[in-house]
């Protein structure tokens, strides 16, 4: 008798009931006042809605998988009972507990044997191989999906067999047989568009993608994710569309598009968080830690990895958890904390080498290694460095071999056994003909340079550095993992100091001091591109009309990340990888001459937008030129820890040595004390006032004899000084430096600048006086003052606009930013040491970063930015 439609829609709403259900008791309940659930078709219904309802949402899943399983247990029929455990271990598997799905698909399929149900058997197989693979148990993956094909043929049953497919491709996947894996999931997905399948459709769309990632097709991959979002979303999935969308965030991520990256990892993390997909939802937690650590944000790397890390430990993922360690390992050595660092890059390896993987091990040896040469422990470093020395070679891991050997060679440098520096270098030089890759041309042309400067010649060193120095410029883009993430030096500009100090020695004859000055302004160039790239923006394209090679640049640097990012991966992925580091290698280098080509034709009047960069021709002669009368440019730079000062005006050009750094160091760290004690209150700087006063005029006194007092006699005739800061300078007002009672103001006007060549440009653009002004002001409670600093500045400039509160938001910005003359903008700040670009200002809708600044057009003549700043804060 079938049931009528009332009947029919109780029990749909039962089952809702149960999918609702979360304890035990009350699945109890429900059937005990409902008993027509107690049977067989009940099981089968429940079983099949839990394949349905992991897609969709997995709490529920493994409600409903739950109650099949205790009605089942009532019944007591092994089919049923089956059925049960099937259910249970795919909700399992859903949710990333592994290990037990694998022992209830192993229960269910004993049972199904025992019944004599072979499709059945065949389907509990089938879904038994992910989580088998997931497990690193490939063999027992492998044995499960032969098994199940030769059921499913003797049944003949072709949509089976196609779903198969995409179970059997992941298991060559899983071990980068990636040929292999593509050929499996096109059969699956030809099986899938005959039988009309939306799901397998989808799944085998995404497995596609991933596999052409590998295979470094991007505009496939990106394709095909994205057409499996559209079939999922269509479909009502929407475990499966966050799945996609976290798998578009990680193709970002290997384009270097990290701004991209990061948002829509947040977004697919919040996704996976609600979907309950906790696989996603760590490997979400891996690719953020990735992405902040190749941007420097240590801080933000190391909280993100340790929450991923515990995640994957949970799901019995020892792999994945492993990396996530080793990012939270990186992220303590990132920030000097060598200790915990250490420590973790123990435990890492511990587990890597329990997994029977080969080459972190031995990778994370070397970033131990690098840890220990920065902390002054030599003889340890050595030690762990000659093994990972010796795999690299016998692995023919050759960039990295090319690293361990630089470190032999530093180690020994340290260590003053100069022949055994050259041997380790020469070894460097072996390996590096096989790789080619620019980064790693600059490590070792420095060092060479080093080692010729150690022995005393001079011309030798010199042109060491400059082919560093060549090296470095070859690209303009991110210093990629090659590198390891944690560098040999802090400091990625030392070639630069390097360069300048040995040419103030006089290494070039008499064109030393101009050859010094423009590796000066090279050095600032490099420093600000370098902050831009690390910021994982693009670069803005500018008008409508401009040219296609600017957008060819973006797109060859986009490429070349996605290269750089592949060739690690399958460095660190395991055996039988050199053939295709080997293509993966050339294909880089022919990007990377076509990127130094490009550069090469772009016309002078776009290089600014396209590179950042000071123009290889640098002129001293077009500097001076666009110097007013009466002005010079005083531009301090460090080698070492020597002050130095070079002062421009418009007839001359003259390099001093005024100071020791350190010294400066000092001096400004007590200004910054005495400064700090006006926070204290109005009570205690009434009280204090004259001996505050009187230590910070002391201070502002040294300050003026270290670092003006040396040049000052080369600023005759000048009333207008450019200062061009220097590392811990930025921080010191130096127009309030003083000297017999009078501020340096007194004597001149005051400007600060970038570089030399950035105060070049600007002089040089013509300001558009029709442009309005425009004033953005955000206060609260820390600073209510602003909004009577902003109405007053408002009213002092003729035609403004005045935007507060709410209404000063970014997407104002954004929307006047070309119409905007003059702006000012008063509210809170952040600024980010760790990385410059990240750092910003707080308006009515959030944060508005540096980098942000960088996609848009303010043609402004002037801009005030007025507010406090603070040091730091999480990025988010």
């Amino acid at each position: 008798m079938t049931a009528g439609p009332e009947a029919t829609s109780s029990r749909e709403s039962l089952i809702e009931e149960l999918a609702r259900t979360q304890s035990q008791a009350d699945r109890e309940q429900i059937l005990a006042t409902n008993p027509t659930l107690l049977a067989s078709e009940t099981v089968t219904e429940l079983a099949a809605k839990v394949v349905e309802r992991v897609r969709v949402d997995i709490h529920q899943a493994r409600a409903l998988a739950e109650s099949a399983l205790l009605i089942a247990n009532k019944l007591g029929g092994k089919e049923e009972i089956a059925f049960g455990l099937r259910a249970k271990a795919n909700a399992l598997y859903a949710s990333g507990d592994h290990k037990e799905a694998v022992a209830h698909h192993d229960q269910a399929l004993e049972m199904f044997l025992q019944a004599g149900d072979q499709k059945e058997a065949a389907r509990t197989l089938s879904t038994s191989i992910q989580p088998l693979i997931l497990m690193g148990e490939y063999e027992r993956a492998y044995q499960a999906s032969e098994q199940a094909r030769k059921i499913f043929t003797e049944l003949g049953d072709p949509w089976r067999i196609a779903r198969l497919e995409i179970n059997a491709g992941n298991i060559f996947h899983r071990q980068d047989r990636f040929e292999e894996a593509l050929a499996h999931y096109e059969r699956a997905y030809a099986g899938m568009i005959e039988h009309r399948d939306v799901e397998g459709i989808a799944v085998v769309l995404s497995n596609m993608a991933v596999c052409l990632i590998s295979l470094n097709d991007f505009p496939r991959a990106l394709s095909s994710y994205r057409q499996a979002r559209k079939v999922c979303e269509k479909a009502g999935m929407p475990l499966l569309v966050a799945q996609a969308d976290y798998n578009v965030a990680y193709l970002y991520y290997l384009r270097g598009e990290y701004g991209s990256a990061i948002e829509r990892l947040y977004a697919a993390r919040r996704a996976c968080e609600a979907t309950g997909d906790a696989y996603h939802f760590a490997l979400c937690h891996l690719d953020l830690s990735d992405v902040y650590l190749e941007l420097n944000l240590s801080e933000e790397a190391r909280t993100i990895a340790h929450e991923g890390f515990l995640r994957f430990e949970a799901q019995g993922m020892r792999y994945e958890a492993a990396k996530t360690l080793a990012n939270e390992a990186t992220a303590y050595g990132q920030q000097g904390k060598a200790v915990q660092s250490l420590e973790l890059f123990g435990r890492a390896r511990e587990m890597f080498a329990k997994e029977a993987n080969r080459v972190w091990p031995r990778l994370l040896d070397l970033y131990q290694a690098l840890l220990l040469f920065h902390e002054g422990r030599h003889f340890e470093a050595r030690r762990l460095c000659v093994a990972a020395s010796a795999f690299f070679d016998e692995a023919k891991l050759r960039s990295k071999a090319v690293i361990a050997h630089l470190l032999l060679a530093r180690i020994a440098l340290q260590l003053r056994d100069a022949a055994e520096a050259q041997k380790q270098a020469e070894a460097a030089v072996e390996r590096l003909s096989a790789v080619k890759t620019p980064v790693l041309e600059y490590q070792v042309q420095f060092l060479l340079g080093q080692l010729a400067q150690e022995s005393g010649d001079l011309a030798a060193a010199h042109n060491c550095y400059q082919l560093a120095r060549q090296a470095l410029e070859s690209l303009r883009t991110r210093i990629h993992t090659e590198e390891l993430k944690i560098s040999f030096g802090r400091n990625r500009l030392q070639v630069y100091e390097a360069l300048v100090d040995i040419l103030l020695a006089g290494a070039a004859g008499e064109e030393s001091t101009a050859e010094a000055f423009a590796c000066i302004e090279a050095a600032k160039s490099r420093s600000m591109s370098e902050m831009i790239f690390r910021s994982g923006q693009s670069l803005p394209m500018g008008e409508a009309g401009q040219s296609n090679l600017v957008r060819r640049i973006r797109d060859l640097r986009e490429d070349l990340n996605w290269y750089y990012h592949r060739i690690e991966l399958e460095q660190l992925g395991g055996e039988n990888a050199e053939n295709r580091i080997a293509t993966l290698q050339e294909q880089a280098q022919a990007h990377e001459k076509e990127l130094m080509r490009t550069l090469r034709e772009l016309p002078a009047h776009e290089r600014e937008n396209a590179t950042l960069e000071a123009p290889t021709d640098f002129s001293l002669s077009y500097v001076q030129e666009c110097l007013p009368e009466h002005a010079a440019i005083v531009e301090y730079y460090s080698t070492g820890d020597r002050l130095i000062a070079a002062v421009v005006t418009r007839s001359k050009m003259e390099i001093v040595s005024v100071s020791v750094l350190s010294r400066i160091q000092n001096a400004l760290q007590l200004l910054r004390f005495q400064l700090s004690k006006f926070r204290m209150g109005a009570s205690y700087t009434q009280r204090f006032v004259e001996p505050m006063q009187r230590a910070a005029e002391s201070h502002l006194d040294v300050l003026y004899n270290e670092l003006i007092a040396p040049i000052r006699p080369l600023l005759d005739g000048c009333t207008h000084l450019v200062i061009v800061p220097h590392g811990p300078l930025h921080f010191l007002p130096f127009h309030a430096l003083r000297q017999s009672g009078r501020y340096l103001c007194d004597d001149f006007t005051i400007s600060y600048a970038p570089s030399a060549t950035i105060f070049a440009l600007c002089q040089r653009k013509e300001a558009n006086p029709s442009l309005r002004p425009v004033v953005f002001g955000v206060a609260d409670q820390n600073a209510p003052e602003i909004d009577a600093e902003v109405k007053a500045v408002a009213e002092i400039l003729p035609g403004s606009e005045l935007l507060a509160g709410e209404k000063a938001t970014v997407a104002a910005l954004r929307d006047r930013g070309a119409t905007i003359g003059i702006l000012h903008v008063a509210t809170h700040g952040v600024y980010r040491q760790d990385n410059p670009m990240f750092s910003g200002i707080r308006l009515g809708d959030g944060y508005l970063y540096l980098y942000d600044l960088y996609q848009m057009r303010i043609p402004a003549r002037l801009v005030t930015l007025s507010g406090c700043a603070i040091r730091s804060r999480e990025f988010a």
